[in-house]
């Protein structure tokens, strides 16, 4: 190959520019685009226009469009990316592309070592649709799609048939290629799989560059895996919670040190200038479950400013979001700040939990009476069976709607909606010694075991059982009951048939039951596309296992338990987001590959896609769960 001299006009630096310049053996000149005109073109052997620095797409001005238009005629190679129109084609006004990935259609030209039918995610980025009359109609080397699946399709004719969604192609001269979408900082913007985007980068840089490309050693803005593997377990735990200890605080999750609540987290939707999209509802369960990791690193450090934030937001959540007012609502917990009128159980559950260990290993009365209230609200209106509806609005709650609500059974069998519910209630009863809230627990979890495996299913197979865990373990500490444990026994052994050599464990939905299999962007959906898919979800399954493990091992003195635990825990080390963007660095997300060990999943769900990081039920889960193991000694003895 020969070494071309090449011009980029582009509005700002990015990836891609900085990349070429580093690359290129021999001359990279970068100017802004206003330089067109005064640019002699003739000295360079290709150009490049970068216009997805900006949302708004690069229109060129008419001199200097006629001037780039000479250079293609004359048949000089020109890479352009997201400009509004070029050679014969022009666009629509710009879309982002939160539910679409591009997919590799075409095999010629060959992009190295890239397989048909993979999928490239290029987040919540901008792109344009050429007019479809206007475009070359050869197959495109990438096509948008909106496709629910993990990393790959099958392509067939059908695939491109829709011209104006067409992301990467030549284009008529066949010197001209075309960029629809913003690539510029596909690094800042998290562009993944990461091996897969970089093929994709090389091959645009060897076409224009003329020489070979190496970006073997080109690293992504996050990476995973511990940075210290030969490091003794327990410290490598303790650095692991410590950096989601910081993600807390680095991030700005919590507010005034509590004082304030704390928000919701991020949104999966990460934009071209690598900024993401932040939740900043004040949902009463995240506070709650924040305030417990808290709790946990002042028991082992002795930090008392842990132990006041933690206070701040147990303060928080139960002097904002309990309805105190005398009447038949006395004791509902309230969702969020929003949906204000709104009580899901299992929600409440975990907002209460931390409250209840608190009050459980420390001795106090602390709120206590405030977490009665909740149940007991919660109590009166669970059905016969022991399970209590998806959730109770109040808008609805009449009094004769309360009244049906316990004398009918809630025929809701479902871990997703009741398990964390009934653990709530385990908890309290060993606290308060209640009956009612034992009686009740023992009864749902009855009806949801007596149908197992097959409970009401939200997100997949692999969640029910992850959430059935801790509630489990509890009733068999409160019961001491022989079928309790066998319950816990077989629930734990189901679910290694999805372990990962990883620690984890993975998606799986047999005979594709859950109710969350939406189509893409038309609500809430399951992570899984296809069982077998190396894809784990650390929003609504394996979070809720470092917990669950460690305290059926403290219940059970079963090593068994402990040794789940420890296998977890060190996917969780491995999994952790190490970057120096402080809004990710110390978090987990939602979606995780565990054969790449990098985000990667269906952007499908609505609200929380692969890169959602709830700072509750994820965040917070799971470093409770590793520093409950760190604080053995101190807990164990409780049991």
């Amino acid at each position: 190959m020969k070494n071309n001299k090449v011009v980029v006009f582009t509005n700002k630096r990015s990836d891609f520019s900085n990349l070429l310049v580093e690359q290129s053996a021999s001359e990279v000149i970068v100017l802004p685009t206003e330089e067109i005109t005064k640019t002699d073109l003739n000295d360079f052997d290709g150009i490049a226009i970068l216009g997805g620095v900006s949302d708004e797409p690069l229109l060129l001005d008419p001199k200097s469009r006629r001037a780039i238009e000479e250079q293609i005629l004359k048949g000089k190679k020109t890479f352009v990316e997201y400009v509004a129109s070029i050679g014969h084609v022009y666009s629509s006004p710009p879309e982002r592309t939160r539910y679409e990935r591009l997919v590799y259609c075409s095999p010629e030209p060959t992009i190295k070592d890239l397989k048909v039918g993979t999928l490239i995610e290029n987040q919540c980025g901008m792109r344009l649709k050429p007019h479809d009359i206007t475009c070359s109609k050869e197959i495109p080397m990438l096509q948008f799609v909106r496709q629910h699946a993990h990393d790959s399709i099958e392509v067939t004719d059908e695939t491109y048939t829709e011209i104006s969604d067409r992301g990467l192609w030549f284009d008529t001269p066949e010197n001209l290629l075309i960029c629809s979408f913003q690539i510029s900082s596909f690094k800042q913007s998290r562009f993944g799989p990461w091996d897969e985007v970089k093929k994709v980068i090389a091959f645009i840089m060897e076409w224009l560059l003329e020489q070979d490309i190496n970006l073997e050693d080109y690293q992504p803005a996050y990476s995973t895996i511990s940075a210290n593997p030969t490091l003794p377990f327990e410290v490598q735990l303790k650095e692991t919670a410590h950096a989601a200890k910081d993600w807390f605080e680095n991030a700005g999750i919590i507010l005034d040190e509590g004082k304030s609540g704390a928000i919701e987290g991020l949104g999966t939707e990460i934009y071209s200038d690598g900024s993401q999209r932040i939740s900043k509802i004040l949902r009463a369960d995240c506070i709650g479950e924040i305030s417990l990791p808290y709790l946990l690193d002042y028991l082992l450090y002795g930090d008392p400013r842990s132990l006041k934030v933690s206070e701040n937001l147990s303060d928080f959540v139960f002097e904002n979001y309990l309805c105190m007012e005398p009447g038949d609502l006395f004791g509902m917990m309230r969702w969020t700040n929003e949906a204000w009128g709104v009580c899901y159980q299992d929600d409440v559950a975990r907002a209460l939990i931390p409250q209840l260990l608190k009050c459980y290993y420390l001795k106090t009365d602390q709120h206590l009476e405030a977490c009665v209230h909740a149940l007991r609200f919660l109590v009166q209106t669970t059905g016969t069976d022991g399970t209590r509806v998806a959730r109770t609005d109040n808008i609805d709650l009449t009094k004769g709607k309360l009244q049906e609500l316990k004398e009918r059974p809630g025929n809701f069998p479902s871990a997703h909606y009741n398990a964390y519910y009934y653990a709530a209630l385990l908890l309290a009863y060993k606290v308060t010694n209640i009956e009612a809230f034992k009686e009740t627990a023992i009864k749902g979890l009855t009806t949801i075991m007596s149908i197992y495996p097959d409970t009401i299913r939200e997100q997949s197979e692999t969640e029910e059982y992850c959430r059935l865990i801790l509630p489990l373990s509890w009733l068999y500490w409160v019961s001491n009951n022989s079928e309790h444990k066998a319950w816990l026994y077989r629930v734990t052994n189901d679910l290694q048939n999805f372990q990962h050599q990883s620690g984890a464990y993975l998606e799986q939905d047999t005979g594709y039951k859950a109710s969350m299999r939406h189509e893409m962007g038309e609500g809430e959906s399951s992570l899984v596309a296809k069982n077998g898919d190396p894809i784990v979800d650390m929003l609504y399954s394996n979070n809720w296992l470092p917990i669950g493990f460690i305290q059926a091992y403290w219940v059970t003195g079963d090593s068994l338990f402990k040794d789940l635990w420890t296998e977890n825990c060190k996917f969780f080390i491995n999994a952790q987001i190490k970057s120096e963007n402080p809004q990710i660095n110390g978090a987990w997300t939602r979606a995780f590959d565990v054969e790449r060990m990098e985000v990667v999943g269906s952007p499908a769900d609505m609200g929380w896609g692969p890169w959602a990081i709830e700072s509750g039920w994820t965040v917070a889960e799971i470093s409770s769960g590793l520093l409950m193991g760190l604080l053995e000694d101190q807990l164990r003895k409780h049991y």
